[in-house]
């Protein structure tokens, strides 16, 4: 064994100084990125699985929110809690129309779901001189109403 040390003495110190830096870089792994590897919206999402939403249910809102007279197209994304909608309304749309839109989207969801998600809505026109749009509303899980963006004419 001793003639193998002697003869293998140079590899053998290579081999455990490559096996302390190894050890040494996931130490230091561990105290920078202490977070690695766990869920981004960590428990924040849980009991969304009680509340789920189907994409069949989004197919449906779009398909009769588009039968609205006003709504020329509408697009819906879901990013955890929070659930978006982009709505592009007629050019005569009024921002009131518009406000009414909004509050539809809500009659949609059940209590428990409007109780779990917070809703966002962007209502645009197509026609992007009208001073007026894009109109913005938000619905914190706790709030029974949306909050707006000011009211544009009053400053300018």
């Amino acid at each position: 064994m001793k003639k193998f040390v002697k003869r293998n003495k140079y590899t053998i110190i290579v081999i455990v100084a490559f096996v302390l830096l190894i050890f040494i870089a996931a130490k230091a792994m561990q105290i920078f990125f202490p977070d690695t590897g766990n869920a981004v919206y960590g428990d924040r999402l849980d009991g969304i699985e009680e509340v789920k939403i189907k994409d069949s249910k989004y197919e449906q809102i779009i398909g009769e929110m588009k039968q609205e007279g006003l709504v020329v197209d509408i697009s819906q994304e879901t990013k955890g809690k929070l659930i978006n909608f982009i709505i592009t309304v007629a050019d005569e749309a009024s921002v009131a129309d518009a406000r009414v839109l909004a509050d539809k989207l809500l009659n949609y969801f059940e209590d428990n779901q409007k109780k779990f998600y917070d809703f966002q809505v962007l209502i645009k026109k197509n026609n992007e001189e009208i001073s007026d749009f894009p109109i913005i509303a938000y619905k914190h899980h706790a709030k029974d109403s949306y909050s707006w963006t000011k009211n544009r004419e009053a400053t300018q």
